[in-house]
């Protein structure tokens, strides 16, 4: 009795995970999941356009920042220079 039930039972569960693995889903992607894939895809390139953009900037504000460090140790030996003159007068 009891092995016949078991049995009864594996056999239901079996058809039921063949009946979902049949109705469940499909081969191809429908409207609205393509437009959403599509709508992801749009999104991820703007993102990355804006990172390149971020990136350039960050660059471009780099150099600046070099510049401008080798332009304020130019101004220091520059008042270096005058203090040792001011002090020999």
């Amino acid at each position: 009795m009891r092995k016949a039930v078991r049995t009864c039972v594996v056999v239901m569960a079996a058809m039921l995970l063949i009946l979902m693995a049949f109705t469940g889903c499909t081969k191809h992607a429908n409207e609205q999941q393509l437009q959403a894939l599509e709508e992801t895809k749009a999104a991820a390139q703007a993102a990355e356009k804006a990172l390149a953009d971020c990136k350039s900037e960050t660059a471009s504000l780099e150099g600046q920042l070099a510049e401008k460090k080798q332009a304020l140790e130019d101004m220091k030996k520059e008042q270096q220079a005058v203090s040792q003159r001011l002090a020999t007068m």
